[in-house]
């Protein structure tokens, strides 16, 4: 987990720590005082159900087709880019077949290169998805351009 995430997370809980207590109030027509003990405890259970969630189920807007997307520790699929200082090309993905394996990514002069799920960093299955940003090598193949040594773009 990022330090993005964690920072999100705490404000995520912050926000809750004060607006459930009040919906509670107003939706149970019960009084329930914001003193420190209240706004505490719902902080703690909203920051933890956060920083769990993410560690384990799946990642915001990463279920598609009415799937859930594999945990961090079983994806193992991409690995995110590390280096900043990288020569490589910067595309985005224009479409990918999971079942077949290839895709094209289209490069900033607005060229499509050819992807195959081999040149893509990572162990296991290993996928794109359309929209993601990604870095890349391209080599000249038989059949045309062909993206190298892909790896997705953190964001």
């Amino acid at each position: 987990m990022s330090g993005i995430q964690v920072f999100k997370s705490i404000v995520l809980s912050i926000v809750a720590a004060v607006a459930i207590p009040s919906i509670l109030s107003q939706v149970t027509a019960t009084e329930i005082e914001l003193n420190a003990v209240v706004l505490g405890v719902t902080f703690v259970i909203v920051l933890a159900a956060t920083l769990v969630s993410s560690l384990g189920g799946p990642s915001a807007g990463a279920v598609q087709a009415g799937k859930a997307a594999p945990r961090a520790d079983q994806q193992g699929d991409v690995d995110d880019e590390e280096s900043e200082d990288d020569s490589r090309e910067q595309g985005t993905v224009k479409w990918f077949n999971v079942s077949k394996g290839f895709g094209f990514i289209t490069r900033s002069n607005g060229d499509d290169v050819f992807v195959h799920f081999r040149n893509i960093r990572g162990r296991g299955h290993r996928s794109l998805t359309e929209g993601q940003q990604v870095r890349f090598n391209v080599h000249q193949s038989e059949k045309g351009l062909q993206a190298e040594d892909v790896s997705v773009v953190r964001g």
